[in-house]
C-alpha cells in the first residue's frame, strides 16, 4: 500500500550548529540518559505533522527552522518547514537539511479548516481525501484528519503508559464513536458513506447559533486591529523587514557593548597602575620627610660641634702654651696637665668626622629617593594620561550606544505590535475557516447507526497483535480487541489493569500489530510508527530482576528490537532509555544521546547549546 517513510528531522538557525536524526528505513533506535532531548524528538516530530504547538527546551533557543523530511507514497521527497511557534507549514519539493531562504512550492496551514492545510495535503498523498469518518451512532460523519491517524501512529510517553485505552484520548465519552471510527477505517480500508439528507431544524439552530457566536468573536478581534496596521500580507513584509532591521541593530549593540567592556577593561587596569604609583609615591615621599628630619639633626650636631670647637680655640682650651686655667709656662706644666684638653679636642673631633660620614651618607639617599620620586611621578602621569584618554574612549562608546539602544528598543516594540497584530488576523482566519465550513457543509442529519468492524477483521488484527508480543517473548495469550469499549483485554483482563510496565507493552503491541495488519492487507495506514518509552523496564543489579512484571522476561527488550527490525515491514523509530542489543547497534540507524559532552552525541541538540536543568525528560 502506499505509504511515508520519515527521512530527518533537522533544527537549523543562523550561527548555530544543526541538530539532526537521520531516520533509518526499517529502525531507528534513540537511547540513552535523561533529560538529553529524546523525547523531544517525538513531540518535535508531532509538531511539524500538525501539532498546535511544540514545547520548547533552552537547547532550541536559536533555532529558528524546524525541518522534516518526507518520502512520499509516488517515491518522491519533500521537506516540510516550519518555524518554532509558526502557524503555516512551507512545503519544498527537495530534500533540504539545512536553513533555507528560498520561497516554498507550497504553504499550508496547521489548522484543519480550509483546503490548503497539511492534513489534507498529507492524506491526498494517502489517497484519502474526502473520506469520512462516522461522530455518533445515528450516521453523523466528518473528513477525517490525517491527525486522526497519526494519534494511532505516534505513541508519546504519556499515552505509552496511560490507562486510557490506546484508541482513545481520555477516559471521557465526547468523540469516542470518531476515534473507534477511525480504526476502523485502517482495519476494512474505508470510510463512512456520504449522505445527501439536509440538516433537521434542530441542527440548523445549533449551526445558526455557532455561526452567530462565530460573527462575535471574529467582529471582537477586527475591533482591536489598528486600522492602520494594513493587511496581512503588508504586515508580513513589514515583520520581515523588522527582523532583518533587528539583527542589524543587535551586531551593532553587540559591537558597541563589547567595544565599551574593553575600554572599561583598560580603565580598570590604569586606575588600579595608578593607585599602585600612588602609593609608591606616598612610601617615597614618607621617607624623605623622616630623611630630612634627620639631615637637620646632622647638621644641627655639627653646627654645635663646630662651636664648641670654635670656643676651645678662642679661649686656647686646644693650644699648647701658657695654661688658661692656672697661668702656667710648658716647662712649669706637668705631664697630666693637658691629658684632659687632648681628650676634649679628640672626642670632639671623631664625633664631628662621624657626623659629617653619616650626613654624607644621607645625603645621597635622599638624591636617590628623588630621582625615584621623579622617576614614579613621571611614570603616574602617563598613566593618568592613558586613564584620561579611556574616560574619553568610553564616553565616546556611550554616546554611540546610546542612540542603538534606542533603535533597538524601538524595533523590539514594533515587531511585538506587528506580530499581535498578525497574532489577531491569523486567529480571525481561523474563526473565519470554522465559520466558513459550518456554512459549507451544514449538518449531517440523522440515518442509520454506524457500522460495527466485521468480526472476520478484528480476529485477523487480534491475531496480529499476538504474534507481536510473541516474537517478543511476552508470556501472554488470547489478547483481544473489543470495538464496543476499545479496550485492549488478555484473557478476561484488560489492560488498564495491569501494571505500567505491561500497559506500555501492550500498547506498543497495538501500534505493530496494527501497522503490521494494514501493511500486509493493504488497507490504510502512514507507514511508520513512532514509540517513546515501550519498555518501561528499569536496570536493577544483576541478581535481580529487570522487571516488574512476571509475565516480561529479562529478554523481551532484545527481542522487540530484533523483531521491529527483522520482520515488521513499516518504518519503526523507537525513543527509550535502556541499550539496544549490540547486533542491532551495528545494524540499525542507533542514536545514543548522553550527558556526556566529549560524547558525538551530547543530546538532541550540539554540545555548544546552552543547556538547561529541565530539558525535556524522557
Amino acid at each position: 500500500m502506499p505509504s511515508i517513510r520519515l527521512l530527518h528531522l533537522t533544527f537549523a538557525g543562523s550561527g548555530r550548529e544543526r541538530a539532526q536524526v537521520v531516520f533509518g528505513e526499517k529502525l531507528t533506535v534513540i537511547y540513552g540518559a535523561s533529560d538529553t532531548g529524546k523525547s523531544f524528538v517525538t513531540e518535535a516530530i508531532d509538531y511539524m505533522l500538525g501539532a498546535r504547538k511544540l514545547d520548547l527546551i533552552p537547547e532550541a533557543e536559536g533555532y529558528s527552522q524546524i525541518l522534516l523530511g518526507l518520502a512520499l507514497p509516488d517515491g518522491s521527497v519533500i521537506t516540510l518547514m516550519r518555524g518554532p511557534q509558526a502557524s503555516r507549514i512551507h512545503v519544498f519539493d527537495e530534500d533540504v537539511r539545512d536553513l533555507v531562504y528560498r520561497a516554498p512550492d507550497l504553504e499550508l496551514s496547521v489548522s484543519a479548516r480550509g483546503s490548503k492545510n497539511i492534513s489534507r495535503y498529507l492524506l491526498e498523498k494517502l489517497g484519502l481525501e474526502g473520506t469520512l469518518i462516522a461522530t455518533n451512532d445515528t450516521g453523523g460523519t466528518k473528513l477525517v484528519g490525517f491527525r486522526d491517524l497519526l494519534h494511532l501512529c505516534l505513541v508519546s510517553e504519556t499515552r505509552m503508559v496511560s490507562k486510557v485505552p490506546p484508541v482513545l484520548r481520555s477516559t471521557g465519552t465526547s468523540g469516542q464513536t470518531a476515534l473507534k471510527s477511525v480504526l476502523k477505517l485502517l482495519l476494512i480500508g474505508q470510510g463512512e458513506p456520504v449522505t445527501d439528507a439536509r440538516p433537521n431544524a434542530a441542527q440548523r439552530r445549533l449551526q445558526k447559533g455557532k455561526i452567530g457566536l462565530l460573527d462575535e468573536l471574529i467582529l471582537d478581534l477586527q475591533r482591536q486591529l489598528d486600522p492602520h496596521g494594513g493587511n496581512e500580507g503588508e504586515l508580513a513584509a513589514q515583520l520581515h523587514r523588522l527582523l532583518a532591521h533587528q539583527d542589524t541593530v543587535a551586531n551593532s549593540l553587540r559591537e558597541i557593548t563589547l567595544r565599551h567592556t574593553a575600554a572599561a577593561g583598560r580603565r580598570a587596569d590604569v586606575a588600579i597602575t595608578l593607585g599602585q604609583y600612588d602609593q609608591r609615591l606616598a612610601e617615597i615621599d614618607d621617607l624623605l620627610g623622616r630623611f630630612g628630619l634627620l639631615r637637620s639633626q646632622y647638621e644641627s650636631d655639627l653646627a654645635r660641634l663646630a662651636m664648641v670647637s670654635e670656643a676651645g680655640n678662642l679661649l686656647g682650651y686646644f693650644r699648647t702654651g701658657t695654661c688658661v686655667f692656672c697661668g702656667a709656662d710648658p716647662q712649669h706644666q706637668t705631664a697630666e696637665h693637658d691629658q684632659e684638653t687632648t681628650a676634649l679636642h679628640a672626642a670632639v673631633a671623631a664625633e664631628n668626622d662621624k657626623t659629617r660620614h653619616l650626613l654624607s651618607d644621607l645625603r645621597l639617599t635622599i638624591d636617590d629617593l628623588q630621582v625615584q620620586r621623579e622617576d614614579v611621578a613621571g611614570q603616574r602621569s602617563h598613566s593618568a594620561a592613558q586613564a584620561e584618554q579611556a574616560d574619553l574612549e568610553i564616553a565616546r562608546i556611550t554616546e554611540e550606544l546610546l542612540p542603538v539602544e534606542h533603535l533597538a528598543s524601538e524595533a523590539m516594540a514594533a515587531r511585538s505590535r506587528v506580530e499581535k497584530e498578525l497574532g489577531l488576523h491569523q486567529r480571525i482566519q481561523e474563526l473565519q475557516e470554522v465559520r466558513d465550513q459550518l456554512v459549507a457543509d451544514g449538518a449531517v442529519p440523522g440515518g442509520r447507526p454506524t457500522g460495527s468492524i466485521p468480526a472476520g477483521i478484528v480476529a485477523a488484527f487480534d491475531r496480529a497483535i499476538e504474534r507481536s508480543l510473541q516474537a517478543w517473548h511476552v508470556q501472554l495469550h488470547s489478547v483481544s480487541y473489543d470495538q464496543y469499549t476499545a479496550e485492549l483485554f488478555v484473557g478476561d483482563r484488560g489492560r488498564a489493569g495491569h501494571g505500567k510496565g505491561m500497559r506500555a507493552v501492550l500498547h506498543a503491541a497495538f501500534a505493530v500489530g496494527l501497522a503490521d495488519y494494514c501493511l500486509g492487507e493493504e488497507p490504510i495506514h502512514p507507514g511508520f510508527i513512532i514509540l517513546d518509552s515501550p519498555l518501561v523496564t528499569y536496570r536493577q543489579p544483576v541478581a535481580a530482576r529487570r522487571t516488574d512484571d512476571e509475565n516480561l522476561p529479562d529478554s523481551v527488550s532484545d527481542y522487540f528490537y530484533r523483531d521491529l527490525f527483522h520482520r515488521f515491514t513499516g518504518q519503526a523509530i523507537v525513543v527509550e532509555n535502556t541499550d539496544p542489543p549490540a547486533d542491532i547497534a551495528q545494524e540499525a540507524q542507533v542514536y545514543m544521546f548522553s550527558r556526556d559532552p566529549d560524547d558525538h552525541h551530547f543530546g538532541f541538540f550540539p554540545v555548544g547549546a546552552a543547556r538547561g536543568g529541565n530539558a525535556n525528560e524522557s
